[in-house]
């Protein structure tokens, strides 16, 4: 993989997390007491973004679509130890066992 990809990979990861910073926290030059504390009105994982309309406006829905995602989120983070672990264990990559 060049270089190039993991610098640019990198830049948009940290120009993303700024801005969820931006958007989350409270700003700490306002008041020392406030560091590190989020917004009232900020709900983890909302930045606003949902150009094709699916975040749901009923607040059970909307509670049961982040459960799903975390559900999802985790299940995913299983497979990619899982493929780790297959791959530590006999030193072909994933994509081997595949025929690719």
């Amino acid at each position: 993989i060049p270089e190039f990809f993991w610098f640019a990979l990198t830049l948009a990861i940290g120009a993303s997390e700024a801005y969820r910073v931006q958007v989350g926290w409270e700003d700490p030059k306002t008041s020392v007491d406030k560091y590190g504390t989020l917004k009232a009105d900020y709900t983890p994982g909302d930045l606003g973004f949902d150009p094709l309309g699916l975040k749901p406006e009923d607040p059970e829905e909307f509670a049961a679509m982040q459960l799903k995602e975390l559900n999802n989120g985790r299940l995913a983070m299983i497979a990619a130890a899982g493929f780790l672990a297959q791959e530590s264990i006999d030193h072909k990559p994933i994509l081997e066992h595949l025929g690719f």
